[in-house]
């Protein structure tokens, strides 16, 4: 999917951690806003601790991120499983919850159609593409593009310190340009995601 949208020539092989090290490739989207996408190395069902340690500094990346791209093969028998392992990688990385872009892969490998449609009505603002002939390409752009808009604006808000959980779920899913404390407040500017920014809007200045 990395080389479908941005050209570039990176392996791509259907076997454990053909993907070692972390490859970032510079993408624009159609409103001229530029991005950076970042492959990570896969991640596994039962995924050992002490593997998740060993690649921990890979793996940063998607703590790091404003969005993340979960990337499906939905022609894969136990697909649901794999869905849930990632989850639980996630967690494990403290980046669960932060804004994700679900992309239902291989669908050129259906032997039913129909199932693409099923999953992505089940997951709401995913996308089903096949990144080996392209199809859904231009559904997947037009995600990325809605998905990140909101990224563009910076936001006001004054908490109360008290709102601990709050103020660190914005530091976790959000980006952070400004903080300062005035009395019993903390005054932040931030990117938010969507989601977080309707919480928000009571503490918005």
């Amino acid at each position: 999917m990395l080389n479908l949208l941005t050209g570039a020539d990176v392996v791509a092989e259907n076997r454990l951690f053909a993907t070692l090290d972390p490859t970032t490739r510079s993408f624009t989207l159609p409103n001229k806003q530029r991005v950076l996408l970042t492959d990570t190395v896969g991640f596994l069902r039962k995924l050992p601790h002490t593997l998740i340690e060993s690649f921990k500094a890979t793996l940063e990346e998607v703590s790091e991120a404003d969005l993340l791209i979960h990337v499906v093969d939905l022609s894969h028998a136990r697909v649901d499983e794999q869905m849930e392992a990632v989850d639980k990688v996630t967690k494990e990385l403290d980046a669960y919850g932060k804004q994700t872009l679900i992309v239902f892969n291989k669908i050129d490998n259906l032997a039913d159609r129909e199932l693409a449609e099923t999953y992505v009505k089940r997951f709401s603002g995913s996308v089903a593409i096949s990144a080996r002939t392209g199809e859904g390409v231009n559904k997947l752009v037009q995600a990325l593009q809605e998905a990140l808009s909101s990224w563009r604006l910076r936001l006001h808000f004054r908490i109360p310190t008290k709102e601990s959980a709050l103020l660190a779920e914005i530091h976790r899913v959000g980006h952070v340009l400004e903080l300062k404390y005035e009395g019993d407040d903390a005054v932040i500017v931030a990117h938010v995601p969507p989601h977080l920014e309707a919480r928000l809007s009571q503490y918005s200045q």
